[in-house]
């Protein structure tokens, strides 16, 4: 499979397994801000969507290490859970800090929907998060060693 090909699949698959993280996000932010906080603004707009996000995070987090990027972890031990875990965490939440910018900047500019808006950012924070973990966080290991170049005749190692 060609590069663009393998690229291709992988964004479809991270593309599809996200939905899954936006439902339990919506899913727990609805629970939490009509049944379990008070209905008081910081509880209901400030302290909902945080620990929704962390679902989501979550949620997202465990389908990209056991499906979406699964050939790329070498060991599956907790430490190699946990190290990609904490990168995830904060490639998510620089995600999520790029939307609220783009968000509110399209609104500010085109006076469009909220929802319009988020539309539009959630696309271009999308790609910056799988961009992340497709290049840094589960970037494809070399299997081959690297091997020393020989110096050439005109090269000396003077040090």
């Amino acid at each position: 499979m060609g590069k663009k090909a393998r690229l291709a699949k992988q964004m479809a698959k991270y593309t599809v397994t996200t939905l899954l993280g936006t439902a339990a996000d919506t899913l727990v932010l609805w629970v939490l801000s009509t049944y379990w906080l008070d209905g008081n603004h910081v509880e209901k707009y400030i302290i909902s969507p945080m620990i929704s996000f962390e679902c989501a995070v979550m949620v997202n987090f465990l389908t990209a290490f056991f499906y979406v990027w699964k050939d790329r972890i070498a060991h599956r031990t907790k430490g190699a859970f946990f190290s990609h875990l904490w990168k995830y965490n904060l490639s998510c939440i620089s995600a999520f800090l790029l939307k609220m910018v783009l968000l509110n900047a399209i609104a500010l500019l085109f006076k469009w929907p909220a929802f319009v808006c988020n539309l539009i950012a959630l696309c271009f924070s999308g790609l910056l998060n799988f961009s992340i973990n497709e290049f840094l966080i589960f970037a494809k290991k070399d299997k081959k060693p690297q091997i020393e170049e020989p110096l050439s005749e005109g090269q000396d190692s003077q040090q």
